[in-house]
């Protein structure tokens, strides 16, 4: 369906498709600036999202999609229940390739207060299609590359030190990730050392090992690399987390 709907638009407009609402925020100091999408409920698109909104540093929040089936081509007003800027105020729901860039509305909010109301309305019926409370609940206090690490707190865990367990378990490609560590944290001797091993499991196993010697900007170094090679990965542990000790 996704296909048909890319090669042939217009079949769009007669055909009403499952969407849902992607909602990203970045915190700067005190202000926020929300990224908001609506799409086709394809996973392929989300992932793409996904990445593209993880490269500048925005989190997703989870909140309920339109609960009415929408239609390829239809316009949505983009609203809120306190004075915030918002641009475009338009959006349109279509049908674009993972590849390309998605559209989105840049909700700037100077301070959350208690909360605010967005709301999606049909442009041509003026109905509501949807909306979402966003409450200062739904921020974590600080995004990946933006929390520091207290320097009078040594016994404060680095974020690949609290997950050890899971990045043994569940990175998949460490070879590519052992490339960018390559000059940079590990020597060649530590880069061979580490690829000998047989599987997946045992390489991390023997990073970890290496990494008990580590200062924290090496670690930083790691979750970045982990970050570039794996990102839906830390986006899983970050969100069930609620954050990251990294140092600028």
């Amino acid at each position: 369906m996704g296909v048909l709907l890319r090669l042939i638009p217009a079949v769009g407009h007669f055909i009403p498709i499952t969407s849902i609402t992607l909602i990203y925020y970045r915190l700067y100091l005190e202000d926020i600036t929300f990224h908001l999408y609506l799409v086709p409920n394809d996973c392929t698109i989300r992932k793409a999202i996904d990445e593209e909104e993880m490269k500048f540093q925005f989190v997703r929040i989870n909140k309920p999609p339109p609960v009415d089936a929408l239609y390829v081509g239809s316009r949505y007003i983009v609203s809120s229940s306190k004075e915030v800027e918002i641009l475009p105020k338009e959006l349109e729901l279509c049908y674009r390739s993972p590849r390309e860039s998605q559209l989105f509305s840049e909700i700037y909010v100077g301070n959350i207060g208690s909360g605010i109301n967005l709301q999606l309305t049909d442009k041509k019926y003026m109905n509501l299609i949807w909306e979402a409370l966003l409450k200062p609940g739904d921020l974590r206090p600080a995004l990946p590359r933006m929390a520091s690490a207290p320097k009078d707190a040594p016994a404060l865990l680095h974020f690949v030190d609290q997950h050890r367990e899971q990045l043994v378990a569940r990175v998949t490609s460490v070879d590519p990730l052992l490339d960018k560590l390559h000059g940079l944290v590990l020597s060649e001797e530590d880069y061979e050392t580490v690829r000998a091993e047989a599987t997946n499991q045992d390489k991390m196993r023997k990073l970890f090992r290496g990494s008990r010697s580590w200062s924290w900007d090496c670690k930083d170094h790691f979750y970045q690399a982990l970050k570039e090679t794996h990102p839906h990965l830390i986006m899983d542990l970050l969100e069930k987390s609620g954050g990251v000790s990294v140092r600028l």
